[in-house]
């Protein structure tokens, strides 16, 4: 599974920084009806995502997460969000994330590089 990842990643095609920043804030209007990023913003209907890769599992303030995230506790990692963003009920029975999932490998990535910058 590594292996078939890694190959994916590479036959990417290499974006600049700025078309990066520019393609992962359109592909985030399809998130952003349900989470916000920026510190102290409210949670929505889904939780607040700033840091999201560098704080603890669950730990949205506020924000009450479903059982299935509870008993799972996932801490995020960019592949972890790969799988997640690709298909959120094949890596979480139960979760009650109403996102159908999104199906090129390049978009999940430029997604996740702009989430990794802009959340920080």
């Amino acid at each position: 599974m590594k292996l078939a990842v890694a190959l994916a990643l590479l036959t990417l095609p290499t974006l600049t920084v700025a078309q990066t920043r520019e393609r992962g804030s359109i592909l985030f209007l399809q998130c952003r009806a349900c989470h916000t990023l920026k510190a102290g913003e409210p949670n929505k209907v889904g939780p607040n995502l700033h840091r999201m890769f560098a704080r603890a599992p669950l730990a949205a303030p506020g924000f009450t997460y479903s059982a299935a995230f509870v008993a799972a506790k996932p801490r995020w990692t960019p592949a972890l969000l790969d799988r997640w963003l690709e298909r959120p009920g094949a890596v979480l029975k139960g979760t009650t994330m109403a996102f159908g999932g999104m199906a090129k490998p390049a978009d999940r990535a430029t997604l996740i590089a702009w989430l990794q910058a802009t959340t920080k």
